[in-house]
């Protein structure tokens, strides 16, 4: 297989193969979001201009040279000739080849940025969604409150409850109601975020997978890190700087220049040919070459340097993604059955006369807390899903049916 199909191979599966089944309206936000961001627009732009520049490396380097040369004295002389340097060398050649790799860093760079755009959407979208479940939490603690408060106030005007009782349900619902403020001002901060991110004002933002998919058992890690956009890109450069060597070995061969003139003296025809090719003696360009075989090795080793890192964040991701995982898991096997029965029976008892609103308001208290950890924690899932995506290159824009982790 070929440098350049390998690297297009791996393009295509970057853009167009993401390993995650969006939901349709999620994919369907990212495709306004890339349609709309300046950033991407400005990328596509560096494309098309990087196939011009192809193109324009693909043409011969030299024209022709027409040169008239006409003499009036005691013999007139009217020549006509045309010159032409012949590229001995390639360096067309060597040009088109750079100028197919531009190509393909342009390609690469403009899914790095898509990639790099939609994280930053989903990750903004997860914080969001994470702050309006939080909000409706404080909501429903609020409404427990305020049903609180005027149980406490009947009970009490029925002489079953005193006057602090009151007084501790009219705090509770007073501080309840601040919590809600503050959970819906921080709704409003996580929609801004989201504006903010992907440059969209929707009256209604879609919702990420509730939960998130399970994390995969055995990922292809290599295969994986092979499509990530950066590293193309990268492996494009590489190409491009080999370009640049064969560039400098070309540039080193002269390039002989090649005339035919035809002209008259009085009444002779005159007929000529012209050859004439500069002599690198004074500079030989090793130089040049040099520096391109050392651009060359300094581009290999950067990419090593971005495996390394990518396969990092991928193992890091993968880690701390399986771990929010489990800990939803176990929270959904043992904590959130028991947390609903346990409010149930609090209120029962505290109705019955069987528990004292101190504890009431304690107990109750808890329990949101405790769900309102729970929101926070699979909203960490959800950054932990995000993460994972992104540093496995997994959040793909065309229409083709994805495959699930």
């Amino acid at each position: 297989m070929s440098l350049k199909h390998h690297f297009l191979t791996g393009l295509l599966a970057c853009l167009a193969l993401p390993a995650w089944a969006a939901p349709p309206a999620i994919d369907e936000l990212l495709q306004q979001v890339w349609e709309s961001h300046p950033g991407i627009q400005a990328a596509q732009s560096a494309v098309e201009a990087a196939q011009a520049l192809s193109t324009a490396a693909g043409k011969p380097i030299y024209n022709p040279e027409l040169e008239v040369d006409a003499e009036r004295t005691a013999v007139n002389t009217l020549s006509i000739g045309i010159n032409q340097t012949i590229d001995w060398g390639d360096k067309r050649g060597a040009q088109r080849q750079m100028g197919d790799s531009g190509i393909r860093i342009a390609q690469a760079e403009l899914a790095a940025r898509r990639l790099q755009v939609a994280s930053e959407v989903l990750t903004a979208l997860a914080s969001y969604q994470t702050a309006q479940e939080q909000r409706q939490l404080a909501t429903r603690f609020s409404e427990l409150m305020g049903q609180l408060v005027e149980t406490t106030e009947q009970r009490y005007a029925a002489g079953d409850l005193g006057q602090l009782d009151v007084a501790l349900a009219r705090v509770a619902f007073s501080e309840s109601r601040m919590q809600v403020a503050r959970r819906t001002a921080e709704v409003s901060r996580q929609q801004a975020s989201l504006v903010a991110a992907s440059g969209l004002r929707l009256s209604q933002w879609p919702s990420l997978p509730n939960p998130p998919p399970a994390p995969p058992a055995s990922p292809q890690r290599e295969a994986l890190l092979a499509e990530l956009p950066q590293l193309i890109a990268q492996q494009a450069r590489i190409a491009n700087a080999r370009g640049g060597i064969e560039l400098a070995r070309a540039t080193r061969k002269a390039d002989p220049t090649l005339g035919l003139r035809g002209g008259a003296e009085e009444s002779d025809l005159l007929l000529g040919l012209n050859f004439s090719m500069p002599l690198n003696v004074r500079n030989t360009y090793t130089a040049e070459v040099t520096a391109a075989s050392q651009q060359a090795v300094q581009e290999e080793k950067i990419l090593q340097d971005l495996h390394r890192l990518a396969a990092s964040r991928f193992d890091g991701s993968l880690s701390v993604y399986r771990l929010t995982h489990r800990a939803w898991l176990q929270w959904q096997d043992a904590g959130q059955s028991n947390l609903a029965r346990q409010l149930k029976l609090v209120q029962r008892i505290w109705e019955a006369g069987e528990l004292s609103t101190t504890d009431y308001l304690l107990q109750t208290g808890q329990n949101i807390n405790t769900q309102i950890t729970a929101a926070e924690l699979k909203g960490e899932l959800r950054l932990a899903w995000v993460a994972w995506l992104k540093a496995s290159g997994q959040i793909g824009g065309n229409r083709q049916t994805p495959a699930t982790p």
